[in-house]
């Protein structure tokens, strides 16, 4: 990925409801979700979907040109977006058992309350964050197959195996220290606190691969090792 690539979730909202389309706009745009599209009848969902491939698709059943249950029905028989989450927009339960034979993952009761819209939705992320091996911590991202490094969902750093597993652990103690020999023995596979010089020579390497924002929430505790905190670089 570039340094324009984005963890960011792509929403299409399938509705040919105008005012409903702007009323969840400004829900999510609201919650933090920014890249938000919309079309209003199944086969504009499906053509832009195709183009634009969603993270999530807010499809509501009844469409001016085929239900979204046969929406739902073809999405899952495209390659592209055959795991991409739909959370079907219905207020029936019969609707919500054709719902799953069809491959919908989530149903929304329609309400003006945006409550459980939201809280499905970051449960959606959460499920796609897990499936594709991402490790999140409060404003940082990391993925753990390519070491790749994301701030305020930006791509900002892919690091090398060694400074990764450093990043990666002190995230996760996050805001508990993390003593050198601990550090050292999960990247080197061995502990040898004599070498604790190479230990913060390797952390000296992972500072100056990061941004300056987040190198600074990397604090030196002395006499003990590394903590990171997040509220250190504001």
């Amino acid at each position: 990925m570039d340094s324009q690539t984005k963890l960011a979730q792509k929403i299409l909202i399938v509705d040919d409801n105008e005012d409903w389309n702007e009323l969840v706009k400004l829900w999510l745009k609201n919650a933090g979700y920014q890249d938000i599209l919309s079309a209003a009848n199944g086969t504009d969902a499906i053509t832009l979907a195709r183009k634009a491939v969603p993270d999530c698709i807010l499809l509501d059943l009844v469409l001016p040109d085929m239900d979204g249950l046969e929406v739902c029905k073809t999405v899952r028989s495209i390659p592209i977006l055959a795991r991409t989450p739909v959370v079907m927009l219905t207020a029936h339960r019969k609707d919500k058992i054709m719902g799953l034979e069809y491959g919908a993952d989530y149903f929304v009761t329609k309400s003006e309350n945006p409550a459980e819209l939201l809280a499905t939705l970051r449960a959606v992320f959460r499920r796609r964050e897990l499936d594709l091996n991402i490790y999140r911590k409060g404003d940082v991202a990391l993925n753990l197959e390519n070491r790749q490094v994301f701030f305020h969902d930006l791509h900002v750093v892919t690091l090398t195996p060694k400074t990764f597993e450093l990043f990666h652990i002190l995230l996760e103690r996050s805001p508990e220290p993390v003593h050198k020999e601990i550090l050292f023995s999960a990247v080197e596979g061995k502990k040898k606190p004599e070498l604790s010089r190479a230990l913060d020579i390797l952390m000296n390497r992972l500072r100056k691969s990061l941004p300056v924002l987040l190198e600074r929430r990397i604090k030196a505790v002395k006499g003990f090792g590394y903590v990171y905190i997040e509220n250190a670089g504001a």
